[in-house]
C-alpha cells in the first residue's frame, strides 16, 4: 500500500475532534495572514467538540471572516454540508454581516462528485463568498507531500530520526538515498572557483546565507565545499549538517551544539523542513559561541525561505547554471583540449548547462574525432543514468521512468486535478495514488520539481530523454494512445518533445519506433484535409513520401493561371509575418539532400499555378539553401541539386526555371553566406560562411558560368543583370575563386559584348576594376580595357563623381583635394563650340543620369560646364539653360554655380532672366529663388521686390523656401520677410497648398521677421503642423514664448489639432525652454488646467507635461520646483491633477518625489483620493529577461510605504499604511502568480 494511501485510510476513519484539530493545525500553516484564530467548535482544554457557528473562524487583516466548517459525517453526506454553508450565513447565529465574509472552508474526510460540489457552490451564487473545499483526496495529498509532522502528531503514522549528522555522513546519506541521480556529492569540484570564493567570505562575515539556483545547479555541493573550506581556515568551528527526517529539532540541537563552541549548522533545500521556526528559535538562544547558518532554497522557494529567516539578516547567493562560456572552457581545457567551435555548439546543445552531461559528451567526441558521432547520444544518456536505472531502487521497476515520460510530455503536469490527471493516467494504466507516491520520491532526488500545484522536469534536455525512453526506445507508454488522445490540443509539445528526441538521440532510433504508428495516424484523418495538413506539418520528417504525395495531388487540382509575369523582387520584410503554407512545408525539405530533388521540382509547379508567390520561393530558397558549413561533408550536394534542376529547365526554355537560374545565380555565385541560426534559449547566432575552395565549389560555379555562355543570347537582360550582379563592389571576395571565374567571364564578354553599347562597357570596365582592386590579373584585362570605351563611357567617367575609382586618375590626399581636380577636369572637358553640340552632349547627360544607381553629383558636374562654357562664351553656354528648359528640365536641374558667377552685370542678369521667363518649366521656382540668392549686390534693387513677390505666389505645392539669400533686400524693402510670410501663411491656409520654410528661420531670423508676433506665431503653427522637423530644437519658440508666454497655450492647442487622432501627446524634450521666460508659471498653470480637461492620463508612459520639467538649469529647477509644490497645495482634492504632478516627479523631477509625497499626506488623509494617484505608475516596461513584475511592484509600494512612514501624522495615517500594505500583498500574489506561469510555461 502506497503511503498516499494510508493517510487516506488513516483520514477516512479518524475521530471527530482529532480530525477537526487536525485540520486546525492544518489551516492555520496554511493560512498564516490572519489577526485571530478562534476554535469555536472546540471545548477548551479538552479533546471534545461542541456546538458552534462556525467551527473555526479566522479574522483577517482586513477585517474580513473566513468561516471553517468540519464534518466526519459521511452518511448525511452533502446534505449536512448544506446545512453547515446555512448556519454560516445565518447572522443570527452568527453576529457576522454577510458582506464581512470572504471565504466559507469545508474540511471533511469524504469525497464529493462534481454534482454535489457545484450544488454547495450555488448557495453562495448571490454572494461573494468564495467556496474551498478540502475532500479526502485533496487533504491526503496535502498532508503527504507539505505536512508529514501533521500525519505523524495526528495520525500517528512513523517518521525517522538521527537528524543532526557529520558532513561526512549526510554526503553518504545524500549520495545513498540519491540512487546516483543527482550528481555525488564527493566527485571532483570543478569550475566554480569564483563563486566559491565569495561564498566563503560572505560566511566569515555573516551568520545567516542562503545559496539558491535552479534545481540541478550544483547548490548542495558548492556549500559542502565552502563548509569544508572555512572549516580547514577556521579551526574553531565544527559542522553540522541537517538531515531533516520531519521530527521536531530542538532537542537534537541542544544535544549537538554546545552553547560555547562556534559551530555551521548547513540546512539543505529549507523550504521542505516544515520545523525550521525552531532552527531560527535555537539561533536567538543565548550562546556564548558563533553559530553560522547556510542554507540552501531552489529558486522558486526562495521568498518562502526569505520569510523563514525575516529579522535576522540573510545574505542571498544565486547559482546559476553553466553558462555556454563555461562549459566551452571545460572542454577547450585539459584533457579534452576540443577547440573546434562545431563541437562545441553540439556538447553545449546537449548538455544544457549540466557540467557533468557536457564531459561526457567531450569525451565521447574526443574519442569518436567526429562530430556526427554526436547526432545520437541515447548510449551516453544511459550511461549517465546508469547507476540508478540498473539498481535495486527507485528504478528497479520501470514505473517511474512512466511517471516521468507523461511529465516530459505535458510539461507541467497539475497533479492535484485528480478528475483531469486521472483521464491521463487511465490512458496508460497508472494508479493516480501511485503516480502521487512516485511524484514525491521524484522530487526528494530533484528528478523533478513540485510547485504551485504542478509537477515539471526541470531540466530540458532529461525531459527530452525521459519522454524518448518512455514512449520510443522501451516503449513503456504508447505513443499510439498519445497520438490519438492528445494531437489535436497538443501539437506543439509534440514538435518540442520528438524533434529534440530526434535530434539527440538519432533520426532512426526515432523513426523506427514511431513512423508505422505515424503512418496509420494519417490514414485515419487523410479525408480531413484541415487536420491532415497540420499533422504533415508537425511530422513531415518521418512521413516524407506521403507529405511529398499530398502536396502533389494539392497542387494538380489548382488551376493554370493565364497571362503569367513572373515577378522575382521582394522587400526585406515582406514574409516575415505572412508565409505561404504549402512553401514552407515543402520548405522544410530544403535542408536534407533525401526527397529534395522531389520537394524542389513540386514548389516549383506550386509556383506555376500561383505564379504571385515566386518571391516567397526565391527568399526561401535564400534562407535556407545557401552554403554553410554543414554542406561541406557531402560536397554541396544540395545546391548542385537545386541548380541541376533549374539548368535543366534552362535548357527547355522554360521560363519560371530560367527566370529562377538567373535571379538565383547572383545568390550563388556570391564568396561569403550570412547564415542566421536558431540557438538554445530563444537566442539567435549570426556567422559568415566563406565558401572553400575546392573541387565541388569550382564545379558547380563551372557549371552556371557555362549556362550563361550557352544560353546568353536567348536571354540577353538577363545575362547581362547577372554579370552585373557579380561586378558589384563588395568587400566578400575569395581571391583565389575570383581568379577561377574570371577563366569562364573572359569568353562571356568576347563572345556577347560589344564596345558600342555603354552599358557593356561600363561592366566590362567595373569587372576589370574590381579584379584588380582584390589583387586579380589577367593577361586579356589590357586589350579589354582598351576595347571596351567609346565617347559616352569616357564622358561618364568625368561627369560620374566616384572619388575610390577616380583615385585611378587623380592624385590627391583629401576630399577637398579630389572636388578642386574633379572640378578642373569636368570644366576643361566639356568646352562645345555650337548649339548642336550643347544638345548632343545633353542627350547624352539625360541618358547617363537616368541610369545611373546613383545620380548625385551629376548636376553639380552639368553647373560646372554650363558655367565653364558661359565664362568662355556667355551667349553659348546660356543655350545649356534654354535646352534644360526646352527638354522641361527632366533631370532636376537648378542653376548655382552659374548664376554665382554670370550675374555680375546688368546685361549678363537680364539675358538670364529673360531665358527664365521665356517658358514654363519644371522647377522654375526654384531657378528663380537662385537667381535671387546669387544676384551680385551692386544689381539688388527695387524691381526685384514684386519680382521675388511674385515668384512667391507662384510656388507649386510642396515647395521649400530658403530665406538665407533674400537677407541682403531687406536693406531695399525692410517689410519683405513680413509680406513673404503673409503670402506664404495664406497659400498653405486658403490655396489649400503647403509650403516649407526653412526649418530654423525664426532662430535665426526673428527680428527681421518684423514686430508683428501675431503673423510669427501663425507661420510658427502652421509650418509645425507640416513639417515635423520645423523648430526642432525649440530655440525660436523660446524667442516668441519671451515676447508672447500666452504662445505656449496656442501651441499645445495647435499640437492637439495635429495629433487630433492620438488618445495623448508625446514628450517633447526640447519644451524646456518656456523657463527661459521669466513669467511662465501662471500660463503653466493654466495648461496643468487644460489638460486635466483635455488628457485623458492612466498612468501609462510618461505623461506630455514632462515636457516642461526634462534636464533644466539650476535656476529653472529651483522654479519649477516651486511651481509644482505650490500646485500641490492647491490642487491635491483633485486626483486628476495630482496624478498630472506625480507623474512628473516620478519621471523628470524624480528628487522631488518624496517631497510631493509628504506635503500630499499633510494636506489630506482621504484613503479614496490618495488610492486614486498613479504612485508608482500603471505597469511599465522591462528590457530584460528574467524579471518578476509583481516583485518589482512589491518594491515600489514598500518605498513609498517608507516615505509615508517619514511623516509625523501619526494615527492619522492609517488608513493610508493599511492601503498601502494591502497593496504590497496583492503585488506579492502577483509575483507568486508570475513565478507559478513561469514554471508552468517555462521550457
Amino acid at each position: 500500500m502506497s503511503r498516499l494511501q494510508t493517510i487516506e485510510n488513516a483520514l477516512a476513519s479518524i475521530n471527530e475532534t482529532i480530525f477537526q484539530e487536525l485540520c486546525d493545525s492544518f489551516l492555520i500553516l496554511k493560512n498564516e495572514n490572519y489577526r485571530a484564530f478562534s476554535r469555536v467548535g472546540s471545548q477548551s482544554g479538552k479533546q471534545k467538540t461542541i456546538k458552534g457557528t462556525p467551527d473555526t473562524f479566522l479574522l483577517l487583516p482586513n477585517s474580513k471572516y473566513v468561516f471553517v466548517e468540519y464534518s466526519t459525517n459521511i452518511t448525511k453526506g452533502v446534505s449536512k454540508l448544506r446545512e453547515d454553508i446555512e448556519k454560516c450565513l445565518d447572522t443570527t447565529k452568527t453576529k457576522i454581516p454577510i458582506n464581512q465574509i470572504v471565504e466559507i472552508i469545508l474540511c471533511i474526510n469524504f469525497n464529493l462528485n462534481v454534482d454535489e460540489i457545484q450544488s454547495l457552490k450555488n448557495l453562495l451564487g448571490k454572494t461573494k463568498i468564495a467556496l474551498t473545499i478540502y475532500t479526502l483526496d485533496s487533504l491526503s495529498l496535502e498532508l503527504h507531500l507539505q505536512h508529514r509532522d501533521i500525519v505523524h502528531k495526528y495520525l500517528g503514522l512513523p517518521l525517522d530520526t538521527g537528524q543532526i549528522v557529520s558532513i561526512r555522513t549526510f554526503v553518504d546519506e545524500y549520495n545513498k538515498a540519491s540512487k546516483g541521480i543527482a550528481t555525488p556529492l564527493n566527485n571532483t569540484f570543478l569550475h566554480r572557483e569564483e563563486e566559491l570564493e565569495n561564498i566563503k567570505q560572505v560566511i566569515k562575515q555573516k551568520d545567516f546565507l542562503i545559496i539558491t539556483g535552479i534545481a540541478g545547479v550544483g547548490k548542495t555541493k558548492i556549500a559542502i565545499e565552502a563548509i569544508n573550506s572555512f572549516l580547514a581556515e577556521n579551526l574553531s568551528y565544527n559542522a553540522f549538517c541537517l538531515s531533516y527526517k520531519n521530527c521536531e529539532l530542538l532537542s537534537d540541537l541542544y544535544q549537538h551544539f554546545d552553547d560555547k563552541k562556534d559551530y555551521i549548522l548547513f540546512v539543505d533545500d529549507a523550504n521542505r523542513i516544515d520545523a525550521f521556526n525552531q532552527i531560527t528559535g535555537f539561533y536567538k538562544s543565548q550562546r556564548q559561541g558563533n553559530l553560522k547558518i547556510i542554507i540552501t532554497a531552489r529558486d522558486y522557494a526562495l521568498p518562502i525561505v526569505e520569510s523563514y529567516c525575516f529579522g535576522f539578516a540573510p545574505v542571498k547567493y544565486t547559482l546559476k547554471k553553466f553558462s555556454d562560456e563555461q562549459i566551452t572552457d571545460i572542454i577547450k581545457a585539459e584533457p579534452f583540449n576540443i577547440s573546434n567551435w562545431q563541437f562545441h555548439k553540439e556538447i553545449i546543445r546537449i548538455a544544457d548547462g549540466n557540467p557533468r552531461l557536457a564531459i561526457m559528451t567531450a569525451l565521447l567526441a574526443k574519442q569518436e574525432q567526429n562530430i556526427y558521432a554526436l547526432a545520437d547520444v541515447s548510449d551516453l544518456f544511459e550511461k549517465y543514468f546508469s547507476t540508478f536505472i540498473n539498481d535495486d531502487g527507485e528504478f528497479s521497476n520501470q514505473f517511474n521512468i512512466k511517471c516521468l515520460g507523461i511529465i516530459a510530455f505535458f510539461n507541467a503536469v497539475p497533479y492535484k486535478d485528480k478528475n483531469t490527471i486521472e483521464l491521463i493516467l487511465l490512458n496508460f494504466h497508472i494508479d493516480y495514488s501511485s503516480f502521487i507516491d512516485a511524484i514525491e520520491k521524484l522530487d526528494r532526488l530533484e528528478l523533478v520539481e513540485i510547485r504551485y500545484d504542478y509537477v515539471k522536469i526541470p531540466e530540458q534536455n532529461l525531459a527530452i530523454f525521459f519522454f524518448y525512453k518512455a514512449f520510443v526506445k522501451d516503449n513503456l507508454l504508447s505513443f499510439e494512445t498519445l497520438l490519438k488522445k492528445y494531437f489535436n490540443e497538443n501539437k506543439n509539445r509534440f514538435k518540442d518533445c520528438v524533434i529534440p528526441a530526434n535530434n539527440t538521440f538519432g533520426f532512426e532510433n526515432v523513426m523506427q519506433k514511431l513512423q508505422p504508428i505515424l503512418r496509420n495516424y494519417l490514414k485515419s484523418i487523410e479525408n480531413k484535409e484541415e487536420r491532415a495538413f497540420e499533422f504533415l506539418e508537425t511530422f513531415w520528417f518521418y512521413l516524407q513520401e506521403e507529405t511529398l504525395l499530398y502536396v502533389y495531388n494539392e497542387i494538380n487540382q489548382l488551376p493554370l493561371p493565364r497571362g503569367i509575369n513572373y515577378e522575382v523582387k521582394y522587400e526585406t520584410n515582406d514574409f516575415a509575418y505572412s508565409q505561404n503554407s504549402v512553401i514552407e512545408l515543402l520548405g522544410n525539405f530544403f535542408r536534407f539532400q533525401n526527397k529534395l530533388k522531389d520537394a524542389i521540382e513540386l514548389t516549383f509547379e506550386f509556383i506555376r499555378k500561383k505564379p504571385e508567390h515566386l518571391p516567397e520561393l526565391i527568399h526561401k530558397i535564400r534562407e535556407v539553401l545557401t552554403f554553410d558549413w554543414t554542406d561541406e561533408r557531402f560536397g554541396f550536394e544540395r545546391q548542385n541539386i537545386l541548380f541541376q534542376i533549374l539548368i535543366e529547365g534552362l535548357a527547355k526554355k522554360d521560363v519560371l526555371y530560367s527566370t529562377a537560374f538567373y535571379e538565383l545565380s547572383k545568390t550563388f555565385l556570391a564568396f561569403k553566406y550570412q547564415q542566421t541560426k536558431s540557438e538554445r534559449h530563444y537566442a539567435i547566432s549570426f556567422y559568415q560562411y566563406p565558401i572553400p575552395n575546392n573541387q565541388w565549389i569550382r564545379l558547380f560555379r563551372k557549371n552556371i558560368w557555362n549556362n550563361v555562355n550557352d544560353y546568353f543570347s536567348v536571354f540577353p537582360e538577363e545575362s547581362l543583370e547577372l554579370l552585373q550582379s557579380y561586378a558589384n563592389v563588395s568587400p566578400d571576395v575569395i581571391k583565389e575563386i575570383m581568379e577561377y571565374d574570371i577563366q569562364f567571364l573572359i569568353p562571356i564578354i568576347e563572345n556577347y559584348l560589344i564596345p558600342d553599347s555603354f552599358v557593356h562597357c561600363h561592366y566590362v570596365q567595373e569587372q576589370i576594376r574590381w579584379c584588380k582592386r582584390n589583387g586579380i590579373e589577367h593577361s586579356e584585362f589590357v586589350s579589354l580595357s582598351q576595347k571596351f570605351t567609346n565617347p559616352t563611357y569616357e564622358k561618364y567617367l568625368i561627369l560620374d563623381w566616384d572619388r575610390f575609382r577616380d583615385k585611378e586618375s587623380y592624385d590627391f590626399e583629401n576630399h577637398q583635394e579630389y572636388e578642386k581636380l574633379k572640378e578642373e577636369e569636368i570644366r576643361k572637358s566639356f568646352i562645345f563650340n555650337n548649339i548642336k553640340e550643347i544638345e548632343l552632349f545633353y542627350n547624352t547627360f539625360i541618358y547617363l543620369k537616368s541610369i545611373a544607381k546613383n545620380d548625385w553629383g551629376y548636376n553639380n558636374s552639368f553647373d560646372l560646364i554650363v558655367d565653364e562654357n558661359c565664362s568662355r562664351n556667355f551667349e553659348l553656354g546660356c543655350q545649356f539653360l534654354t535646352e534644360v528648359i526646352n527638354a522641361d528640365n527632366q533631370t532636376g536641374y537648378v542653376p548655382r554655380t552659374i548664376f554665382k558667377n554670370q550675374l555680375t552685370t546688368q546685361e549678363k542678369s537680364q539675358y538670364i532672366w529673360n531665358i527664365i521667363q521665356g517658358n514654363d518649366f519644371k522647377y522654375r521656382y526654384s531657378w528663380e529663388l537662385s537667381f535671387y540668392d546669387n544676384l551680385a549686390d551692386n544689381l539688388i534693387n527695387e524691381k526685384y521686390i514684386e519680382q521675388i513677390k511674385d515668384t512667391v505666389k507662384r510656388l507649386p505645392d510642396k515647395a521649400s523656401i530658403w530665406f538665407g539669400g533674400l537677407k541682403r533686400y531687406l536693406s531695399i524693402e525692410p517689410n519683405l520677410f513680413v509680406e513673404l510670410l503673409q503670402i506664404i501663411i495664406d497659400k498653405n491656409e486658403k490655396q489649400n497648398e503647403t509650403i516649407f520654410v526653412q526649418f530654423n528661420i525664426i532662430e535665426d531670423y526673428f527680428e527681421e521677421l518684423g514686430n508683428d508676433i501675431d503673423l510669427i506665431k501663425k507661420l510658427y503653427l502652421q509650418q509645425d503642423s507640416i513639417d515635423n522637423h520645423f523648430d526642432l530644437t525649440r530655440k525660436g519658440f523660446s524667442k516668441i514664448i519671451q515676447r508672447d508666454e500666452n504662445f505656449l497655450i496656442e501651441y499645445l492647442d495647435n499640437l492637439y489639432l495635429k495629433n487630433e487622432n492620438q488618445h495623448y501627446l508625446h514628450k517633447d524634450r526640447y519644451l524646456n525652454v518656456i523657463w527661459e521666460s521669466t513669467k511662465i508659471e501662471p500660463i503653466l498653470k493654466n495648461i496643468f488646467d487644460f489638460h486635466d480637461k483635455k488628457e485623458v492620463y492612466l498612468g501609462i508612459g510618461e505623461h506630455f507635461c514632462n515636457s516642461f520639467f526634462g534636464n533644466l538649469s539650476q535656476e529653472a529647477s529651483i522654479r519649477a520646483k516651486n511651481f509644482l509644490l505650490n500646485y500641490c497645495k492647491e490642487n491635491y482634492d483633485s486626483y486628476k491633477k495630482m496624478n498630472l504632478i506625480v507623474d512628473i516627479v516620478r519621471h523628470s523631477m524624480k528628487e522631488l518625489f518624496e517631497d510631493v509625497l509628504l506635503l500630499f499626506i499633510s494636506l489630506t488623509q482621504e484613503i479614496d483620493l490618495f488610492s486614486k494617484i498613479w504612485w508608482r505608475g500603471n505597469g511599465g516596461t522591462v528590457v530584460c529577461g528574467d524579471v518578476n513584475l509583481g516583485d518589482l511592484e512589491a518594491s515600489d509600494w514598500r518605498n513609498i510605504l517608507s516615505i509615508v512612514e517619514k511623516s509625523d501624522l501619526g494615527i492619522k495615517l492609517i488608513p493610508i499604511k493599511k492601503y498601502l500594505n494591502s497593496q504590497i500583498e496583492n503585488a506579492l500574489r502577483y509575483a507568486d502568480w508570475e513565478r507559478k506561469r513561469k514554471f508552468i510555461e517555462d521550457d
